[in-house]
């Protein structure tokens, strides 16, 4: 039996979400509030791409038409935090048998 890689303790890489941002929708009234559902919601995003964020975020509200991913919003909430690769889930799927 191998023993689980232990996990890093420095970030090894940085990852960013992008949020549109849709005017008309949603419950924030303020940037602040835009910026704050989006850290909120970060960890989530990030572990749906086998990240997971180890450090504080950076974010701001960007022109949209000069951020990848911005699905052609106006404008965006872009998040940066530090992060390391999601471990791997302790279990392997038996081939059928």
């Amino acid at each position: 039996m191998t023993r689980p890689k232990p996990k890093p303790t420095s970030p090894t890489h940085l990852f960013r979400g992008v949020w549109p941002v849709i005017e008309g929708t949603g419950t924030a009234t303020t940037d602040a509030e835009l910026i704050s559902q989006a850290i909120g919601d970060l960890p989530n995003v990030a572990h749906r791409h086998n990240a997971t964020i180890v450090g504080p975020p950076r974010a701001c509200i960007a022109d949209g038409r000069r951020v990848p991913g911005s699905g052609g919003a106006r404008h965006v909430v872009v998040i940066e935090a530090p992060a390391v690769p999601a471990t791997g889930r302790g279990y392997r799927h038996s081939s059928g048998g």
